[in-house]
């Protein structure tokens, strides 16, 4: 029960799942019209659909063992994709949206990723912790949300712990990064 618990949990507190809540929570609250926020997730969806697509294109390819990329050299090349995508997303919205919360956003998601792959040879960043982290840092400066965004980090550090995926370096190292993110983010924004 303990594991499908850690399960869950490391599903339902996916990068993509936290960082967009956030965003769209942290858009919204900066007076983003309703316009921008369904420009917003219409280039999330795209981003979520063309991230799917390349899972499976590298899997029927015969690159890929499963969608998930765990292999290391699968994780490698889905996070360098990663990086293109969300940098490109970043740069769409930014011209489409204007000074856009949500392309800064992106654009500290690719610099969390270019850094974890920086690091790769000393520590396996945790990109779950990062972006939990991440994702807690773009509530601020809501207090509520903000400890609702510590709370599901927490939850989350526990099952990547608990599935055995990460040690506590790989966490420290991802939780570090995510908060480095989180202050960038609100200094350009």
């Amino acid at each position: 029960m303990r594991n499908v618990l850690a399960r869950a949990i490391s599903i339902v507190g996916h990068p993509v799942v936290l960082v967009v809540i956030a965003a769209l929570f942290t858009a919204s609250a900066r007076g983003a019209t309703v316009s921008q926020l369904q420009l917003v997730g219409g280039v999330l969806a795209t981003f979520g659909i063309v991230v799917l697509g390349f899972g499976w294109w590298q899997v029927r390819r015969g690159r890929w063992s499963h969608v998930d990329a765990s292999v290391p050299k699968e994780r490698t090349s889905l996070n360098v994709f990663l990086v293109v995508l969300l940098l490109l997303s970043a740069t769409l919205l930014w011209f489409l949206a204007g000074r856009s919360s949500m392309a800064i956003a992106l654009a500290f998601s690719g610099a969390i990723i270019v850094a974890a792959l920086l690091f790769a040879q000393w520590v396996k960043v945790s990109l779950h912790a990062a972006f939990a982290a991440f994702a807690t840092a773009l509530l601020w400066p809501n207090w509520i949300a903000v400890a609702a965004g510590v709370a599901v980090t927490a939850a989350v550090v526990w099952s990547r712990l608990d599935l055995g995926r990460h040690v506590a370096a790989d966490i420290a190292a991802g939780l570090l990064l995510g908060v480095i993110a989180g202050v960038g983010y609100h200094s350009f924004s």
